[in-house]
């Protein structure tokens, strides 16, 4: 990690960071891998994962303990990332609780899904301040909307590669904060993640699966965007009132790799008792059954965006939501088509 995070992670562990990055980079350059770059931005701050190796044939997914380098409060309104060509997924996580000693945390890279169950965990939640990306993305919020980010916030970054080649790959990713004009922003957008578990795909066979969401709270998207695994082959999102009646269609994705990224200059408003309802389907060219699961093996069915509430200090939940500090992550069961 760049700048004062590293003397931080240092504090944590560096002897553990140094041995697994002299590893990573001796076989990543076997595997034909160079270091990645990233123009630094003339505001803001740029940061760097630690590399980490994924064997042939493997799947792994990398988190890290660090520190951002402002000093204080940030309103980011851009992000940007380069990844090793052919990332899963790359999230920035924010923890949200109060231990701030970096033994409290862990060195170098932990495998495990989502950054769960890291760091301390005495009630502790974490934000998705950016996820779900492809290996190359660069996004800028409307204007006057912007991701609250605290003086020198503790980060996870998470890097999520499945290496289908014979040859280990490095997995790397460096990443830019960049901040709005000082003053501008009028609404913080917080992260949603809405969709289901109740994934059946059978052997060589194809399925679907129908959610709806309700929220209980005046909601302002900003963003709306789909994710699947390899099998998925179509996302269908649409709005909904309270009763259930389709009020249009909000985004369709195709394509699991790239899904389609819908964005409101204005803010598309969801009143009180308003929805969401999404369609995944799927085509499983394997003979084994397929259900929702963390690997990219397994398959998802989720509707992502940004959006802000009208009281920006809210805390926000509604059905089916796993409780947050900033944020909404839902689960609902299927519906009948």
């Amino acid at each position: 990690m760049a700048s004062g995070a590293t003397r931080v992670r240092a504090r944590a562990g560096i002897r553990a960071g140094i041995v697994m990055g002299a590893v990573g980079l001796s076989l990543g350059t076997a595997a034909g891998a160079g270091r990645l770059r990233l123009h630094k931005p003339q505001h803001g701050f740029q940061m760097r994962m630690t590399p980490f190796t994924v064997p042939a044939g493997g799947d792994r997914e990398g988190c890290e303990y660090a520190v951002a380098p402002n000093r204080k409060a940030m309103d980011v309104s851009e992000f940007e990332v380069h990844a090793t060509p052919g990332t899963h997924h790359f999230v920035v996580w924010a923890y949200l609780g109060r231990e701030r000693n970096p033994a409290d945390f862990w060195p170098g890279i932990a495998y495990v899904p989502g950054c769960t169950g890291l760091g301390p965990q005495n009630g502790a939640s974490n934000a998705n301040l950016f996820g779900m990306l492809p290996a190359r993305e660069r996004f800028h919020f409307p204007p006057g909307v912007a991701v609250r980010l605290e003086p020198h916030a503790i980060v996870y970054p998470n890097l999520h590669f499945h290496n289908y080649s014979n040859a280990p790959v490095l997995g790397q990713a460096v990443f830019n904060f960049i901040p709005a004009p000082e003053g501008s922003v009028r609404h913080h957008a917080q992260a949603f993640t809405v969709g289901s578990f109740e994934i059946d795909i059978p052997p060589m066979g194809t399925a679907r699966l129908t959610g709806e969401w309700h929220t209980p709270n005046d909601l302002n998207l900003v963003q709306i965007s789909t994710h699947e695994h390899r099998r998925g082959t179509t996302v269908t999102v649409h709005h909904v009132d309270a009763s259930g009646a389709d009020l249009g269609e909000l985004v369709v994705s195709t394509k699991w790799e790239h899904p389609t990224v819908q964005w409101y200059q204005d803010a598309l408003r969801l009143p009180a008792g308003d929805g969401i309802r999404f369609t995944c389907e799927w085509s499983n060219p394997d003979d084994i059954p397929v259900h929702f699961g963390v690997t990219s093996e397994d398959e998802m069915c989720f509707v992502t965006g940004y959006f802000y509430p009208d009281d920006d200090t809210a805390t926000l939940s509604g059905p089916g939501c796993v409780p947050q500090g900033s944020g909404l992550l839902c689960f609902v069961p299927r519906i009948a088509d």
